[in-house]
């Protein structure tokens, strides 16, 4: 009886030694089973470009999925205009997400959108959100009070389009006038902003308010630097076509004012040389006819045939003077007018030089 309990109590350490075996081998099947749960929940939300959460109390009222339209800066601020990329379902706890494989790699406009069921009191039919994604990163909406709430993202375009976003919602509740908010919004947009497609979204803000042709005219070079960017850039031409039309608009109407001006210029200049000419002419004529005066008669007529270029032999005959008095009238002529002879009279009379 005692050697049947000593074999007994001899068992037991093989029965521990089992379920301790047991034991381990249970956690180490439940430590795999939750590392490849683990591992595909990081594959499948790696593979998600966009997800997070509707917030709604009720999700019964409003259609079961979650739209994600594709836009253009042309109907960024158009409700339902886009291009329909793809649908999620909504699960019951509210997530949703999108995978990659519907996000453009380069940088893209989005909008997500949720249509109500039944229009409700005081309310819209439809919910909307835009931002700025590349397949390279992510959205996710989290949990709040809003419909779409806030949410996080790793994109840098959409980062710096939500700070102009802040920044015009704090001009809005500061500022009162429409001049006063222009200033601040401009150099927001052309000294903060790096990002070619949030600077576009500014400049069409601009536009709307018939404040571009304004700002194009006073920085000129700005806007034709930040066209080249815009052109060696992958983004769509037809994205920024409005600001082409508009330089070239501009630009051509800058240099027909330019031409204008030109021609002006030269007019005036032209004006002022003709006016010079005039004066000097008639002050030398002036000059001359003070000179003149001092001369007697016979001398003033003496010089007017030696100018028409007759020989002294010539006047004697037409004069009916003698040859002697002639050359005498002539050095009388010499003297009084400071002349040597008949070429430097020639040249003083007449204001011209050889």
């Amino acid at each position: 009886m005692q050697l049947k309990e000593q074999n007994n109590y001899g068992d037991c350490p093989n029965h521990l030694n089992t379920l301790n075996l047991f034991i381990k081998y249970f956690l180490m099947q439940k430590f795999i089973l939750i590392l490849t749960f683990l591992i595909f929940g990081f594959q499948l939300s790696a593979q998600n470009a966009i997800s997070g959460f509707v917030n709604v109390e009720n999700l019964d009222a409003w259609e079961p999925n979650v739209q994600l339209s594709k836009l253009s800066l042309n109907n960024l601020e158009k409700e339902g205009d886009g291009k329909p990329v793809a649908i999620a379902k909504i699960k019951k706890d509210g997530s949703f997400a999108f995978n990659k494989k519907y996000i453009s790699a380069s940088n893209e406009l989005y909008r997500l959108s949720i249509n109500r069921i039944r229009k409700v009191l005081n309310d819209t039919i439809k919910k909307e959100v835009e931002f700025i994604l590349s397949k390279n990163d992510f959205v996710r909406f989290k949990k709040g009070n809003q419909l779409f709430a806030n949410f996080e993202t790793t994109n840098q375009a959409q980062l710096e389009w939500q700070k102009f976003k802040n920044f015009e919602s704090g001009l809005i509740a500061q500022y009162t006038s429409s001049d006063e908010m222009t200033n601040p919004r401009k150099g927001f947009v052309k000294d903060s902003l790096q990002i070619l497609m949030v600077k576009l979204i500014g400049i069409q803000q601009l536009d709307k308010q018939q404040l571009l042709d304004t700002d194009i005219a006073q920085n000129e070079t700005y806007y034709l630097n930040l066209l080249s960017e815009l052109q060696a850039s992958d983004l769509d031409p037809s994205s920024y076509a409005f600001l082409e039309r508009k330089l070239a608009y501009l630009t051509n109407i800058g240099l027909e004012r330019e031409l204008q001006q030109s021609k002006l210029i030269i007019f005036g200049l032209l004006f002022i040389v003709v006016t010079l000419s005039v004066f000097t002419i008639r002050m030398r004529r002036k000059r001359q006819e003070s000179l003149v005066s001092v001369l007697s008669k016979q001398e003033r007529t003496v010089r007017r045939l030696i100018l028409q270029g007759k020989s002294n032999k010539e006047i004697a005959n037409e004069l009916f003077i003698s040859l002697s008095t002639v050359k005498t009238h002539i050095t009388n002529i010499y003297s009084k007018l400071n002349v040597a002879n008949r070429q430097e009279l020639l040249q003083k009379s007449t204001g011209t030089s050889t």
